[in-house]
């Protein structure tokens, strides 16, 4: 295997914390993910890319707005006091992340890349890079968090690729440089 340079590693390992505050943020304040897969993104549609492969507690989802809508589920409030909870902007679902971790996959990913990219970003830049990630923590639902029954482990497995859209924007710091082509969910008492 060829070796990945420092840099290579210090990026992989600042796109992911990215990702993950993103991410996890996104869930805990109800909002949607949906744009952070690759589904919706153009340049990789122009390429032909695959859908991404989202697979929620061994069940396939089709599109990351089918994930966003379970999600949404998940806040449905079972109580009147949830729900004045839920008005009162109280997360009736919390996700925890404890642990994560990335590997570098591919150091020199340029599939979809425009040539400028290409170009302005060698190998080993730590721009190109395709990572696996994982999440792991807890999950809590509902107000009661310290009941055994309200609260769950999960682990999440993410395959990120560069978000070339916004990585072609000079000096763009946004928080999905890279988005999601496989995501794997899974939540366990």
């Amino acid at each position: 295997m060829a070796s990945v340079s420092e840099n290579t590693i210090r990026s992989s390992v600042e796109a992911t914390e990215a990702f993950i505050t993103w991410y996890y943020d996104a869930l805990n304040k109800g909002r949607p993910v949906a744009s952070g897969y690759v589904n919706g993104n153009k340049t990789y549609q122009t390429a032909n890319h695959a859908p991404a492969d989202i697979v929620i507690n061994g069940l396939l989802v089709n599109t990351p707005e089918e994930w966003d809508a379970l999600l949404e589920k998940q806040r449905i409030p079972n109580s009147v006091l949830e729900a004045n909870a839920a008005k009162s902007d109280s997360p009736l679902v919390q996700y925890h992340v404890e642990s994560w971790d990335t590997h570098v996959i591919n150091a020199d990913y340029t599939f979809a890349a425009p040539e400028d990219l290409i170009k302005k970003y060698s190998k080993g830049a730590g721009v190109r890079m395709m990572l696996l990630v994982t999440a792991s923590g807890t999950v809590t639902f509902g107000l009661d968090k310290e009941s055994p029954s309200k609260k769950q482990h999960f682990h999440d497995t993410f395959t990120l690729v560069p978000n070339w859209e916004v990585i072609a924007r000079a000096g763009s710091k946004a928080t999905r440089r890279y988005i999601i082509t496989s995501h794997n969910y899974r939540a366990y008492p």
